[in-house]
C-alpha cells in the first residue's frame, strides 16, 4: 500500500517524523513523505533536519507561500504535487494539514482529476467552531467534502468537521510524546543536576509550567494562584515570549520574587530533568474568541514523567489529563490555588496520579501506539469492502 503523507510538522525530527519513520518500518506500507524546504516555526524560519538514520523516504519540496500577510502558513502549496502524484501512485493521501489550507484544497482537487481511485485522509486540530474568512472556509469544506476519511486531535476537532459538512467516517488520533526520552527519574538528582537543588528542597513542593509565555496559557492565573498557597510551594516557568515582562511585574508585585524561577527554553533532550523536578505541572489555558487548547502536548510529556497536571477545562485539556490530574474551571486563580494545594497536602496521591498518567502514556501516547492506530486507519481505508464506522 502506497501512502503520501503531506505534513509540514514532518521537517521536524521531534515533532513528526518519529511517526513517520515507524510508519515506513511497517509491513505492506510504502511510505513517502513531502516537506516544506523551509518553514517558520514560532516567528523563526527554519530548513529541514533528520532524525539520525532516517529511513523513511522524504521529499523536501520547494513550497510556495510558505508565509503570507494574516493568512501566515495557511495559503502554501506545492508546484511538485502533480509530479510526485504521478511518479509515485498513491493509494492513500494523507493530509497532516488542516483541511482549509490551499494545501489540502490542491490535493484533493489534483486527486480528482489524476488518481480518482486514491483515498484522502484529512486531519485537523481545530476545536473552535466559527466561520472562516475566504477563501479559507471554502477550501475547509471543499476538502471535507472530498475526503473518505477524517482524523481529529480531540473530540471537538472531529464534531467541527461534521458541523462543516463532512459525512464521512472519522477517529480521534491524538499527539504523541517520545516515552524513551521522556521518562520518570529521581526528583531530587533532578533538581540538584538542573541547578534548582539549592532553591528548591525535598520539602518545597513545585509547581511548574514549560512552553510559549503567553497570555492565554492563564499564566498570570498560576501566579495569583500560587500568592495564595503556603510558601512551601514555589514556581518554575520553562520559556520566552511576550509575556515574560508582565509575568515579572506580577510576581514582584505578589512579593514572589524568591518563590519564582523563569529560565529560558530548552532544547527538548533537556525538558525531561526539568519536569522530573516538578511536583505537578500546570497549564491553566484560556479561551479565546479565536484559540483554546487544542490537545496540550505538554501534558503528555509531563505524563511520561510520572508527573501530574493540573489544568484549565479549555479545549481539549480535560480530555487528556483523565484520571492522572485535576481540572479546574479556567479563568480561576482560586480553583487553581485549591488543587495545587490538594496535591501539596496529599503527595502520595499526586504521586498516585503521576503513576496513572505514565501509565496511559505508554497505551495511548506514545509514537509507536500513533503508529499503529495510522497504519490500521490506512488499512480500513484502502480496503474495497471497508466498512467505516463514523465517530
Amino acid at each position: 500500500m502506497k501512502i503520501l503523507l503531506i505534513s509540514h510538522t514532518c521537517q521536524s525530527p521531534t515533532e513528526g517524523q518519529p511517526k513517520a519513520e515507524l510508519l515506513h518500518a511497517m509491513p505492506d506500507l510504502d511510505l513517502r513523505v513531502l516537506i516544506p524546504d523551509r518553514w517558520k516555526h514560532y516567528g523563526a524560519w527554519r530548513s529541514v533536519k533528520f532524525v539520525d538514520q532516517a529511513a523513511a523516504k522524504y521529499h523536501v519540496g520547494a513550497v510556495r507561500w510558505p508565509w503570507v500577510g494574516p493568512a501566515q502558513c495557511y495559503l502554501h502549496y506545492y508546484p511538485e504535487l502533480p509530479k510526485i502524484l504521478r511518479d509515485f501512485q498513491p493509494d492513500i493521501i494523507d493530509l497532516w494539514e488542516e483541511p482549509w489550507a490551499l494545501v489540502s484544497a490542491h490535493a484533493v482537487w489534483l486527486r480528482d482529476r489524476m488518481l480518482p481511485g486514491a483515498k484522502i485522509i484529512s486531519e485537523t486540530e481545530q476545536n473552535i467552531n466559527r466561520v472562516l474568512p475566504p477563501p479559507f472556509e471554502q477550501f475547509r469544506r471543499y476538502t471535507l467534502k472530498h475526503a473518505d476519511f477524517v482524523i481529529g486531535r480531540s473530540r471537538e476537532a472531529l464534531s467541527i468537521t461534521h458541523d462543516k459538512g463532512y459525512r464521512g467516517s472519522g477517529e480521534v488520533v491524538p499527539n504523541a510524546v517520545d516515552a524513551k526520552l521522556f521518562v520518570p527519574r529521581a526528583r531530587a538528582m533532578c533538581r540538584q543536576e538542573t541547578g534548582l537543588g539549592d532553591w528548591c528542597t525535598a520539602e518545597d513542593f513545585l509547581v511548574g509550567y514549560a512552553g510559549r509565555l503567553v497570555e492565554e496559557k492563564g499564566l498570570a492565573d498560576l501566579v495569583a494562584a500560587v500568592a495564595q498557597c503556603p510558601r512551601e510551594v514555589k514556581l518554575l516557568f520553562v520559556g520566552d515570549g511576550p509575556f515574560k515582562a508582565a509575568l515579572e511585574l506580577q510576581i514582584q508585585q505578589l512579593n514572589l520574587a524568591d518563590r519564582t524561577r523563569i529560565i529560558p527554553a530548552v532544547p527538548l533532550q533537556k525538558l525531561p530533568m526539568l519536569m522530573n523536578s516538578m511536583n505537578v505541572f500546570a497549564l491553566p489555558s484560556r479561551t479565546t474568541a479565536t484559540w483554546k487548547e487544542q490537545f496540550g502536548r505538554v501534558i503528555i510529556e509531563s505524563h511520561a514523567c510520572a508527573v501530574p497536571v493540573i489544568g484549565s477545562n479549555s479545549g481539549a485539556i480535560a480530555d487528556v489529563v483523565g484520571d492522572a490530574g485535576l481540572v479546574v474551571p479556567e479563568s480561576d486563580p482560586g480553583a487553581l490555588a485549591a488543587a495545587i494545594s490538594q496535591l501539596n497536602a496529599d503527595r502520595n496521591g499526586a504521586a498516585e496520579m503521576g503513576r496513572r498518567g505514565f501509565e496511559r502514556v505508554q497505551r495511548e501516547f506514545s509514537w509507536e501506539s500513533v503508529a499503529r492506530q495510522m497504519a490500521a486507519i490506512y488499512q480500513r481505508c484502502n480496503s474495497k469492502n471497508q466498512t467505516l464506522v463514523t465517530a
